[in-house]
């Protein structure tokens, strides 16, 4: 009888076995349950929440993975996620190894960047220059200005929070040494969470960054940065220059009617890190409109009052 009931009931959490066809997931990370939501949260329809779509599980503090239901939603993905698992556990790199393979085929994002500009056209969008730590490349980031004001109408509403609506996209054109080498992009999904890619030199779908000081694989280290609350250069320091640091220049290429203290301090954008945007594309937009205040529409004027600005 306790045989049988060796991986069962409370037995089953103490001891940490997995449920019958099922697989323990070892992550081994701070927040775990976040990180797992996102993951998995991928390859669910549209982006839904995997616990309840039934591919994830917790039990006792521990998480499991369901092969079938992952199977349900996506064909096949069930068997390539226990190729990778080692005594019926997927640790951080089997796991890191099962998004190399599927991620981008589960999320559909576009092929190519052809595609990709073909959906998002970068037509209203507002164009920041950056230099900073995370690569040597200079950014050209993109953000639609439309869901801008949409992320700053809804600011008060959601407790002083810029949240962007689900299908925003938010892009950066990588150069070095003037020559465009990659390109990076983020989507919101409707979970809340974003879809990250990258795209290569050649213009297509990539595993990992390629930008030095090192490549960084796509989802899987993206997160490291965007669920963190460490301060990066040269937001931290914005609207003052950054300090000079050995990794090379950190700095926003803006016009100083853009560096606006009262702004800036108003937001606070990347230390509250509401929709794990790390930039301070919010922050700009604002400060661009009060900077030309003389030409301001009367939505304009009503989106500032609206913010308290």
């Amino acid at each position: 009888m306790m045989a049988r009931l060796l991986c069962g009931g409370l037995v089953l959490l103490l001891a940490g076995c997995a449920p019958q066809g099922q697989v323990e997931v070892v992550l081994d990370k701070p927040d775990p349950r976040r990180l797992l939501r996102f993951y998995f949260g991928s390859y669910t329809a549209g982006g839904a929440d995997p616990f309840s779509a039934g591919i994830l599980h917790e039990r006792g503090q521990r998480f499991y993975v369901d092969p079938a239901a992952l199977d349900g939603q996506h064909p096949g993905m069930g068997a390539a996620l226990l190729r990778r698992t080692r005594g019926n556990v997927l640790g951080w790199d089997s796991l890191g190894a099962f998004l190399d393979a599927t991620y981008y085929q589960a999320r559909q994002l576009p092929p190519d960047m052809e595609a990709f500009k073909a959906r998002w056209p970068y037509r209203g969008w507002m164009p920041v220059d950056v230099e900073g730590p995370m690569t040597r490349a200079r950014r050209r980031i993109f953000v639609s200005e439309s869901a801008l004001r949409g992320a700053l109408a809804g600011y008060q509403s959601a407790g002083r929070r810029l949240h962007y609506a689900e299908g925003t996209a938010i892009v950066a054109d990588h150069y070095l040494d003037g020559t465009l080498i990659e390109h990076t992009a983020m989507v919101r999904r409707m979970d809340g969470f974003w879809d990250f890619a990258t795209y290569g030199p050649d213009g297509r779908l990539a595993a990992a960054t390629a930008a030095l000081p090192r490549a960084l694989k796509t989802p899987l280290q993206c997160v490291g940065c965007h669920f963190g609350t460490k301060l990066f250069e040269p937001e931290r320091s914005f609207p003052q220059p950054a300090p000079p640091a050995p990794e090379g220049r950190r700095l926003y290429h803006v016009a100083d009617a853009v560096r606006n203290e009262a702004v800036v301090r108003h937001f606070e954008e990347h230390a509250r890190r509401s929709d794990t945007v790390l930039g301070l594309y919010g922050t700009l937009y604002a400060a661009k409109l009060l900077a030309g205040r003389d030409t301001l529409t009367s939505a304009d004027r009503a989106l500032l009052a609206g913010l308290g600005l």
